[in-house]
C-alpha cells in the first residue's frame, strides 16, 4: 500500500510539473515589445528604446523566435529557435546568423505580460504581448 501511495505521489508531482511547463510555453507565444527595462535596479527604459527602436520579439508555436528593431537608423532582424529549459526557469534563444545563445531568466510568464532578467539579474526586461 505505501508504494502505491508513493507512486501516486511521484505521478501527480511529474503530472503537476508537466501542466506547470506547458502554461509557461504557451503564453510565451506571440509578440512582444518592451515596456520597461531595468539595469542594475535602475529605469533605463528610455535608454533601450531609444538605443533599440520598435523592438518587437515573437516567439512562435514551432519554437523559433524573430527579433527586430532598428539601431542607428539600421533594421535589425535576429532569428533561431528559442526554448524554456530547466523547468520553465530560463529561456534560450540561439540566433541562427552568427549562432550566438543568449540566456535568460524568467522572472514571471503570464498570459499578456512577462518578465525576465539577464546578466546575473544586472539586466531586467518587463514585457508587454502585443
Amino acid at each position: 500500500m505505501k508504494n502505491a501511495i508513493l507512486l501516486l505521489t511521484v505521478i501527480i508531482a511529474i503530472s503537476v510539473s508537466s501542466c506547470k511547463k506547458q502554461v509557461e510555453e504557451f503564453n510565451m507565444i506571440g509578440t512582444w515589445h518592451i515596456d520597461s527595462y531595468y539595469e542594475n535596479g535602475a529605469d533605463n527604459t528610455t535608454v533601450f528604446k531609444s538605443v533599440f527602436v520598435n523592438y518587437l520579439i515573437t516567439f512562435n508555436a514551432t519554437g523559433t523566435y524573430l527579433e527586430t528593431y532598428t539601431a542607428l537608423g539600421v533594421d535589425v532582424t535576429k532569428g533561431g529557435p528559442w526554448e524554456l529549459i530547466n523547468d520553465g526557469d530560463d529561456l534560450k534563444l540561439t540566433n541562427q546568423v552568427d549562432s550566438t545563445i543568449r540566456y535568460f531568466h524568467v522572472i514571471e510568464i503570464k498570459a499578456s505580460s512577462s518578465q525576465v532578467s539577464e546578466d546575473n539579474g544586472n539586466k531586467e526586461y518587463h514585457l508587454l504581448k502585443n
